[in-house]
């Protein structure tokens, strides 16, 4: 069996390398003396701001590193988004209890993503690898600043108090104060409404005319995944715990950027022979096993390797029995396309069979997924 797990793991680095080309999109940089080079650049769907990028003068060429703090920023053309270099002073809140309102601050220069702008006011997204917080900024003709946002656990007469922050909402109402009868109520801090909100204000000062940049709205994320990997669970005899091969496909969506950790996924998986014990005619004989799962969960973390757990029904079916029940998955990451994943380990509210350990025997799979859209 380890042999299956050899060529799995070897077939999907393969796949990664061959597939890494495409990544390279066509863009400009935007030099700190202010001159543009047209390149490609090596797009990488960035959950957290990137405090480096890598480009390429010709798709022929060696790839070179680009930072933050060696440019002004660079832009992607047929995702049409634009990146900033800005140097940054972040807050940074833990989980542990404040006597008082959290003053630690830490310096990044990262490249921020533009939201939004017109001729006077720019709107910035980041997310630093420090803490995994979505923050946004704000850019007028005078100044740069963080539009503030958070909360912190205080504790008062022996108990703990979530204390929210909400600056943002003063913030709003100052920078939109001379727009005469601008009344939209100040939105969520989430990228949509923020954009919406800005959008509003705009059309209020200047009776309707078109801004000079809006990123579109963000949109769930489709990938189609490929699986090779051991089933070990025989719903006809749960003690026969031999590793048969398995293989999947999968179609898992991914939520816009304020829950890009979540996803919902749906996969089906056939395992071509296992040993399946037919109760009715006391036989036992290899037989085909299908698998159908809907799962709901989320990755942990930021940045490029992060662990993710789900939790959803499966469904197996075989000649001689079917079964479904509620199972949680575990599993480990990197960028979201490589998956080791140990599915099954737990039935939970069903029981398989009589007498089902709280611990069922796993499937382990080695996961890669393609971006659809």
């Amino acid at each position: 069996m380890f042999r299956y797990f050899l060529i799995s793991a070897l077939l999907l680095f393969w796949a990664e390398c061959g597939f890494a080309q495409s990544n390279f999109q066509k863009g400009y940089i935007v030099k700190t003396e202010g001159d543009t080079l047209f390149c490609y650049i090596d797009y990488q769907d960035w959950s957290d701001s990137p405090a480096e990028v890598y480009f390429k003068r010709d798709l022929t060429q060696k790839e070179e590193r680009l930072t933050a703090l060696s440019s002004k920023g660079f832009y992607i053309e047929g995702k049409n988004e634009h990146y900033e270099s800005h140097l940054l002073n972040l807050l940074y809140v833990g989980i542990e209890v404040y006597e008082s309102r959290p003053d630690h601050y830490f310096q990044q220069t990262l490249f921020l993503e533009k939201l939004w702008s017109n001729t006077t006011i720019s709107l910035y997204y980041g997310q630093s690898d420090k803490d995994g917080k979505p923050r946004f900024f704000i850019k007028d003709s005078t100044s740069f600043y963080e539009l503030l946002n958070y909360s912190y656990y205080k504790e008062v007469n022996g108990q703990n108090y979530l204390v929210k922050i909400e600056e943002y909402k003063k913030q709003l109402s100052q920078l939109t104060s001379d727009a005469a009868g601008f009344s939209m109520p100040i939105p969520p801090y989430a990228e949509r409404y923020l954009i919406k909100y800005l959008q509003a204000y705009h059309e209020k000062r200047t009776g309707g005319q078109s801004v000079k940049f809006r990123k579109e709205d963000e949109r769930s994320s489709f990938y189609v995944g490929l699986s090779a990997g051991s089933e070990r669970l025989n719903i006809t005899n749960i003690r026969q715990k031999e590793n048969n091969l398995s293989l999947g496909l999968a179609l898992r969506i991914n939520f816009p950027r304020n829950h890009q950790n979540t996803f919902i996924k749906t996969a089906f998986y056939v395992t071509p022979k296992m040993m399946i014990f037919d109760e009715l005619n006391q036989k036992q004989g290899a037989g085909r096993v299908n698998n159908l799962e809907l799962v709901a969960g989320q990755y942990i973390g930021s940045g490029k390797i992060q662990p993710f757990y789900s939790l959803g029904m499966t469904y197996f079916e075989t000649p001689v029995k079917s079964f479904g029940f509620i199972t949680p998955t575990i599993g480990i990451a990197y960028k979201k396309q490589m998956e080791l994943e140990i599915a099954h380990f737990s039935p939970l509210f069903f029981q398989i069979q009589d007498e089902t350990p709280s611990l069922i025997p796993t499937r382990i799979t080695f996961n890669y997924f393609f971006k659809a859209r």
